[in-house]
């Protein structure tokens, strides 16, 4: 007995590390690293619907510094919205602390935006939910217009991203001295914009009876097409473009319902999908009604109109947001990560224009008749396609595609009678 128990001894001695080493949990993600952005609060009598596209400058502004890993905005919302948390700039700062926790992220940055006479005033607060207390707050003031404010919000992120924690805001002497000029943060690989294009305003509206979420795309020229492309992409020509609006996102289910009854989408997993299993003249229809009750002329962008905004302007992007193919996973929905279906909008990175999945996730309908000759003959300004033909334009590849079918400059066809599970679409109104 006593060489049994001694045996046994001797085994759990050998086996104890492995056990512990099995047993031992996964070391927890270092919160410092991440961090939530809140929609900007709007005080005062400022248009409430430029929150939005505020925030998302903010976000982008972070994103750039390389400092933190911001969460994905859909899943900060889906949580917040479990919780029946209201996101906003002025709560307490124990409410911040408690989304903080909510949310398992390490900082969160709140702000406001206010106007006083015809100046804008910009706040933004770093907060760090460990300790409770606020590291840094950064303002900035723009005497402008609507289009210029975004500047003034990204120059306020910038300062807030520059460096390391610093104490709490202290209100300032009532005769303060001019703040200094924002240091710029050296950005590396970021393409300028072509000069001749105008840069957008960043500004949106939102319709009131969808929801849906239009930015505001300044006109400009640029070459359409592509010579290295495929035949129907040829010959690259100047075209330009009036300044229009054109939706954030694809359309969703949830908004096709409010208009449409029925949803026919294949995919019905998640309501914030994009509707799809719709086609060319189904979607005419749901803009028919939605213009009825809106008394607005919503339409689907032109072929000149989408690729001049999935390409940031008409940059020369092989796909929109990025030119480079080890990046694409961040910036699309493709057969190498999709997994055979569509998902939720905006899950992946906005292009400089703010607009999401323009590559991947359902390819798109755009108003044009189809021609494969048709850019040898293209009119320069505003080209609407050709006057008939027996297919229609879509555009941006989806899910079922491979890299080489989500180039911007790729072009699709298919009848306006038919339908698919990957084309879905996204709404245009001109600016004038």
């Amino acid at each position: 007995m006593h060489r049994i128990i001694t045996a046994l001894a001797v085994l759990f001695f050998i086996l104890s590390p492995a056990l512990a080493a099995e047993k031992a949990p996964k070391p927890p993600k270092d919160l410092a690293n991440y961090i939530a952005i809140f929609d900007l609060d709007v005080v005062g009598k400022v248009d409430k619907d430029i929150s939005r596209p505020l925030t998302d400058s903010v976000r982008h502004e972070v994103v750039k510094s390389g400092r933190f890993k911001v969460m994905d905005r859909g899943n900060m919302d889906r949580i917040l919205k479990e919780q029946a948390f209201q996101m906003s700039g002025t709560v307490a700062k124990e409410k911040v602390v408690e989304a903080g926790q909510m949310l398992g992220v390490g900082k969160i940055v709140i702000g406001s935006i206010g106007i006083v006479g015809r100046t804008y005033m910009i706040s933004l607060s770093l907060v760090n939910i460990e300790s409770g207390e606020t590291e840094r707050v950064e303002e900035d003031t723009c005497k402008c217009e609507l289009d210029e404010l975004i500047e003034s919000v990204k120059r306020a992120a910038n300062k807030l991203m520059s460096g390391g924690p610093a104490p709490a805001y202290v209100p300032p002497a009532p005769a303060p001295a001019p703040a200094p000029a924002p240091v710029q943060p050296r950005v590396e690989n970021i393409p300028a914009p072509p000069v001749h294009v105008a840069a957008p305003s960043g500004i949106t509206f939102r319709d009131t009876v969808t929801g849906i979420e239009f930015v505001l795309i300044k006109g400009g020229c640029f070459q359409m097409g592509d010579e290295d492309g495929d035949r129907e992409e040829k010959p690259a020509h100047e075209v330009c473009v009036e300044d229009f609006y054109l939706g954030r996102y694809e359309v969703t289910q949830a908004q096709w319902k409010t208009i449409k009854s029925r949803n026919s989408s294949s995919n019905k997993k998640s309501e914030m999908n994009p509707v799809e299993d719709i086609s060319w003249n189904d979607v005419q229809d749901f803009i028919k009604e939605l213009n009825q009750k809106t008394n607005r002329y919503y339409r689907l962008p032109t072929e000149a109109e989408w690729e001049y905004a999935a390409r940031e302007g008409g940059r020369r992007e092989k796909w929109s947001g990025t030119n480079n193919e080890s990046d694409l996973d961040a910036y699309a929905w493709h057969k190498g990560n999709a997994g055979r279906d569509s998902h939720p909008i905006g899950q992946k990175r906005q292009n400089a224009y703010g607009l999401y999945d323009m590559t991947g996730n359902v390819a798109e309908w755009v108003g044009d008749w189809y021609d494969n000759r048709y850019y040898g003959k293209s009119p320069r300004n505003n080209p609407y396609g050709p006057d008939s033909g027996s297919d229609r334009v879509f555009r941006g590849g989806s899910y079922k595609d491979s890299a080489g079918d989500l180039r911007t400059t790729k072009r699709e066809k298919k009848s306006n009678r038919r339908s698919d599970s990957s084309i879905g679409f996204r709404l245009a109104l001109p600016a004038r």
